[in-house]
């Protein structure tokens, strides 16, 4: 009588019923099974656009800092050159004035120096405000200066 007892207790399984769990446990391993791969694909997806996004980044700071660069190299070369030209021309006016001194003649070089200087300075095409402003100033300056040596001269003269 036990045993009977215990096969009417435990729950009858017909095989339609096992068929309905097997297609139900399929069912969600395939759903499973798409979740993964889909999880699969965002992550390789995701990986891929940050790996492109850091190449793409990386080479346009590259091209950005090889531009600053360039132009911070044209700039400095701009300067030396400005620098050599100052220096060449602050030569020559020493080696006039040392013929000048050497063959006797006075300040008419002196007012026909600072003339070539100002019409120097009238050609530069000045890069920034400050520069013209500059330019502007040392052309009144030797101005005033020629004007005061030329007054010394012909106080001087009676």
């Amino acid at each position: 009588m036990k045993s009977t007892k215990a096969k009417d207790e435990a729950p009858k399984q017909t095989p339609e019923s096992i068929a309905s769990e097997l297609e139900t446990i399929r069912a969600s391993l395939r759903k499973r099974k798409s979740d993964t791969t889909t999880l699969k694909i965002l992550f390789y997806t995701g990986l891929a656009v940050l790996l492109f996004g850091f190449m793409y980044t990386s080479q346009t700071l590259q091209r950005a800092q090889n531009q600053n660069l360039e132009s911070t190299l044209t700039f400095l070369q701009g300067q030396v050159n400005h620098t050599l030209l100052l220096l060449e021309n602050k030569l020559h006016r020493e080696m006039r004035d040392i013929t000048a001194k050497m063959n006797g003649e006075s300040s008419p070089g002196f007012h026909k120096t600072i003339q070539n200087m100002n019409q120097a300075l009238d050609q530069l095409e000045p890069e920034t405000t400050s520069l013209g402003i500059l330019i502007k100033k040392v052309q009144r300056n030797s101005n005033e200066l020629s004007r005061m040596v030329q007054q010394n001269q012909e106080a001087a003269i009676p």
